[in-house]
């Protein structure tokens, strides 16, 4: 019979795993330079598929064909996922997980949703939170992403988007519970779009790569959308890190330090351990090393 209280003390004394929650439109394969460059430091890590994404995505043939206007109009089962599954899904891969030692939960962007709904779920399981430039609503005048993204912090400093010429495919699908993308678009204008407002500091090759290779042209509306504020008697219990994003156009430092203050409001004792990164919202991923080696220090 195994010896579980041997077990249960080498586990917790065991090296920290990183787990990875990607955000609106993305998958696991986002996180593979960071995960290369903290193996290359010795860490396990493991990137999670969120329902609906990675090779379980939809990519339905009139996207493929660039037929947008019949892509735009259809249905999609990634209409039907809700947070709900989405904190499942990481909470049975945190349990998981933490079978060979403590696990540090990183969300990124609209992954922040996710990771503080898990938190408020299941707060001894998780040795550390980590926000990668992601959403933390925790106040009832932003209790959700979308409300965060209406605040006027959101728009400080950032520049305005051309609806005439975005990849964003208007809020029609938003109506059906979707947001899509024509991640395929050969509209110069659109590209730079979105190039300003998510990796300004990439050049339009390194901007194609990560579409092409790390997103995915249709989510689910309902993350963001849902209240996901923190709890202070169970989230507010584990230690956070907030790494910050000097450059970032989505979640710019003005909104980052909006949530970083309101949630320290609501737990003192345990405020964010904050880093500042320059990368852009996106971009970050092309800055791997830089990343690993702020998550390294909190090992």
């Amino acid at each position: 019979m195994p010896d579980l209280a041997r077990h249960d003390a080498e586990t917790a004394t065991a090296t920290p795993t990183f787990v990875f929650v990607h955000g609106l439109n993305g998958n696991s394969f986002y996180w593979a330079p960071v995960v290369r460059e903290l193996a290359l430091l010795g860490h396990r890590s493991l990137p999670v598929d969120l329902p609906g994404h990675g090779l379980d995505a939809s990519i339905p043939l009139t996207y493929q064909a660039q037929g947008i206007a019949a892509f735009v109009a259809s249905s999609s089962p990634m209409s039907a996922i809700t947070v709900q599954d989405n904190v499942s899904h990481v909470i049975e891969v945190v349990q998981k997980v933490r079978r060979h030692g403590p696990v540090i939960l990183v969300g990124h962007s609209l992954g922040g949703v996710t990771i503080g709904l898990v938190g408020n779920a299941i707060p001894d399981a998780i040795h550390r939170l980590v926000y990668l430039s992601a959403f933390c609503p925790s106040t009832p005048d932003a209790p959700s992403a979308t409300a965060l993204s209406r605040t006027p912090e959101a728009l400080k400093d950032v520049p305005i988007p051309n609806p005439e010429h975005s990849l964003f495919l208007g809020m029609e699908p938003v109506t059906r519970g979707l947001i899509r993308f024509n991640l395929r678009s050969s509209d110069p204008l659109a590209l730079e779009d979105f190039r300003q407002t998510n990796m300004p500091e990439a050049t339009l090759e390194q901007t194609l790569t990560v579409i092409n290779y790390g997103m995915q042209p249709e989510d689910s509306a309902h993350t963001s959308l849902a209240d996901a504020r923190v709890e202070a008697d169970t989230w507010g219990r584990i230690p956070r890190t907030y790494i910050r994003l000097t450059r970032d156009n989505v979640i710019p430092p003005a909104l980052a330090t909006k949530m970083i203050d309101d949630a320290d409001r609501l737990t003192p004792n345990n405020p964010f351990d904050v880093h500042d990164l320059a990368a852009g919202h996106v971009g970050v991923i092309l800055q791997p090393r830089a990343l690993a080696a702020i998550l390294d220090r909190l090992v």
